[in-house]
C-alpha cells in the first residue's frame, strides 16, 4: 500500500510540473481486452478461470519528461474492464458463468526509450485505485466465503505495462500489455485459499495538447 500512495503522489508532482518543463501533456483514450485468472485453491474445481477476453474502456491524461531518446510518461487514466469465470453452486448442478465488471484510476509512471524516431518502448509500474464494481462476482461466491463480503475487488493493487507506440498524422498510438502483480480480489483473505489477478492488452490514440 506505501508503494501504491508513493506511486500516485510521484505521479501527481510529474504530472503537474510538465506545462512548466514544456516536455507536453495530452490526452488519451481507446480500448482494454481483459482476462481474469484465477487459482482456486481449496475452492477446487468450483470456481475456474475463462478463456474469454473482455473488451473495456479507457480515457485519461498523460504527460511527458525529456525531449530526446529517453522519457519520463506520467499518466492518470480511468479504465473500465470486464472479466468472466465459470462457478458451480454449492448445490451442485451446471457451473455458471459470471460475467465481471469494475472500473479503476489507473496510475502508470512509465519509462520510455526511442531507439528509433518513429518508435516508443515504455514499460513500468501501475497503481490501481479501485473506482467501483458491480456485484456479480461477490453475489456468485457468497456462498463460498464469510457472510457480509462487501466487495469482491481490493480497493487498491500494483501492476505493470510494456508496451510500443508510434505518432501517425499527429496522434500517438500505443499497444501494451498489462498485468497484476498484486492480487485484485479480496477474497484471498478469507480462510478459503484463493487467488486472483488479471491480464490483458490495452489499445489508445493519445494527442499532444501542450
Amino acid at each position: 500500500m506505501k508503494k501504491i500512495i508513493f506511486l500516485s503522489i510521484f505521479a501527481c508532482f510529474g504530472l503537474s510540473n510538465i506545462s512548466f518543463s514544456q516536455s507536453g501533456l495530452g490526452i488519451k483514450g481507446g480500448v482494454n481486452f481483459n482476462q481474469i485468472y484465477t487459482d482456486a485453491g481449496s475452492f477446487g474445481k468450483n470456481i475456474s478461470q475463462s478463456l474469454d477476453t473482455k473488451t473495456g474502456w479507457n480515457f485519461g491524461v498523460f504527460g511527458r519528461l525529456g525531449k530526446d531518446k529517453i522519457f519520463l510518461q506520467p499518466e492518470l487514466v480511468v479504465a473500465g474492464r470486464k472479466g468472466n469465470l465459470s462457478v458451480t453452486p454449492l448445490s451442485g448442478g451446471t457451473p455458471v458463468n459470471v460475467d465481471v465488471k469494475y472500473t479503476n484510476l489507473d496510475i502508470p509512471l512509465l519509462l520510455g526509450v526511442k531507439p528509433v524516431r518513429f518508435l516508443r518502448i515504455m514499460a513500468g509500474p501501475v497503481a490501481s485505485l479501485k473506482l467501483s464494481e458491480d456485484s456479480k462476482l461477490k453475489d456468485a461466491l457468497n456462498g463460498y466465503v464469510q457472510d457480509g463480503l462487501m466487495d469482491a475487488f481490493n480497493k487498491a493493487s500494483f501492476g505493470y505495462q510494456l508496451g510500443i507506440g508510434t505518432k501517425i498524422l499527429g496522434f500517438e498510438i500505443d499497444l501494451r500489455k498489462e498485468g497484476s502483480l498484486s492480487e485484485i480480489s479480496v477474497l484471498n483473505k478469507t480462510d478459503s485459499k484463493f487467488s486472483q489477478r488479471a491480464t490483458g492488452w490495452q489499445f489508445t490514440i493519445a494527442r499532444k495538447i501542450i
